[in-house]
């Protein structure tokens, strides 16, 4: 164990930097800890590199999934042409911060590569004790938010408008734990601390449920029904083993008990379930029309903007757009549409969209070969969790977004990247 506090440090760096914005709410803007604005979020990057790098540059390094890579570094490299030399007609961004979109990825990668390959379960190991600290910390948050309501979604008000909030980062953070607890819990051995990873997988699901987006929620039904097309027959092995039944039964007398002291807590995780279940009918009757039911037949304002990126992108870029527009775009930032896969087109033009999702089609296919034969098993978590990035091609952020790159740098740099300690043994599926 203390062997390896260097990399448990390291691993540190690598969820602060992927996964930043659950604590970066929290301390500043739920405890109003240090500057306000993006200020604040800079300085918290830092700290994850300092974490990441080693004290000892001139070590061996490890190789990124270059496949990866070359698709992002080409996107960027074109992204920085274009701000350069094909700025959008709306004028340019701030300089600094943009300067900054393109230093920090770059940075993060570098340092991660001397993060050494057959460590990467400790990764695992303190991402659910971040996201536990994360969606604890959001919770406590509420309680003492006077600005936040029963039956919002959880999530920390931002300290310059407390209109705003981000629950999207929340609830990816849950699903975080939730992946990592499992993948986790299966490795050890002890009934104890095996329960004691369920039970955080079990809050994770609570935390995701009071979050109620759409994305995440959706996420993670897939990634049930890929799991049991995987791993169907030897779930229903082994739900009949004793030791199986025993651990279900100890973590359902757990939950049940702590319910039973908390009964506020059930009575708010079934209304914010029936409250997804309302707004979720909303978004089908605004992209669709089709009505699910009475209550569900209005529009989901969160929702227009994407069909109205869909409608300019086919009926005015496509329809109506000369050749040369279509090629090289409208410029650098030009249109912000919340569906990234096409603002790509529209800001960055043919070569942009498929630089830019030519990423997500390499990274579809080595989650579907890490399904088959995981490297290891933050590689497995990865696979898993793609499923939320890629639906994010199509439901948020930007091809250009520093938050966005920092997640796409931690795939770049530790997905399907397979080591060479034959030590490390597959593992094998099972729910206990």
């Amino acid at each position: 164990m203390l062997d390896d506090f260097k990399y448990y440090r390291q691993a540190l760096g690598v969820n602060m930097l992927w996964n930043s914005y659950p604590i970066v709410f929290i301390l500043r803007d739920g405890f109003g800890v240090g500057p306000s604005g993006s200020t604040f979020t800079i300085l918290y990057w830092g700290l994850g590199l300092l974490l990441l790098m080693p004290i000892n540059i001139f070590r061996t390094i490890y190789l990124p999934n270059r496949m990866l890579f070359a698709c992002w570094f080409g996107f960027i490299v074109l992204g920085w042409l274009y701000w350069k030399y094909y700025p959008s007609i709306n004028g340019e961004p701030e300089r600094l911060r943009e300067t900054l979109t393109y230093i920090i990825p770059l940075l993060f990668l570098f340092a991660s590569m001397y993060y050494p390959n057959n460590k990467v379960h400790i990764i695992l190991i303190v991402m659910v004790f971040y996201s536990l600290l994360a969606s604890t910390g959001l919770l406590y948050s509420l309680t003492r938010d006077p600005h936040w309501t029963f039956g919002e979604r959880a999530a920390i008000k931002f300290a310059a408008n407390t209109q705003n909030s981000n629950p999207h980062a929340y609830a990816n953070n849950a699903l975080c734990g939730i992946l990592a607890s499992f993948i986790v819990a299966a490795r050890m051995r002890s009934v104890l601390v095996k329960i004691f990873y369920y039970l955080v997988a079990i809050f994770s699901v609570g935390v995701l449920i009071l979050a109620r987006t759409n994305t995440s929620l959706i996420a993670l039904g897939v990634m049930a029904v890929i799991y049991l097309t995987f791993h169907g027959k030897s779930v229903i092995k082994s739900v009949f083993q004793m030791r199986t039944l025993g651990l279900v039964a100890a973590v359902y007398g757990i939950v049940a008990l702590l319910l039973s002291q908390f009964a506020f807590a059930s009575y708010a995780l079934e209304v914010y379930l029936q409250a997804f279940i309302t707004r979720f009918g909303k978004v089908i009757y605004t992209v669709t029309g089709v009505e699910v039911d009475q209550k569900s037949a209005e529009i989901d304002y969160s929702s227009v903007n994407r069909v109205y990126s869909f409608r300019y992108v086919f009926e005015e870029f496509l329809g109506e757009g000369s050749i040369g527009l279509i090629l090289f775009g409208e410029g650098y930032k030009s249109q912000f549409f919340d569906v990234p896969a096409l603002e790509a087109l529209v800001n960055q033009g043919v070569l942009g969209f498929i630089l830019f999702n030519s990423f997500f089609f390499v990274m579809g296919i080595i989650a579907v070969q890490q399904f088959f034969k995981p490297a290891n098993d933050l590689s497995l978590f990865m696979a898993y969790f793609s499923i939320i990035v890629l639906i994010a091609l199509f439901s948020g952020a930007r091809p250009i977004d520093l938050s966005m790159w920092l997640v796409y740098v931690f795939y770049i740099r530790f997905f399907g990247i397979y080591s060479s300690d034959s030590s490390i043994k597959p593992l094998q599926p099972q729910p206990a």
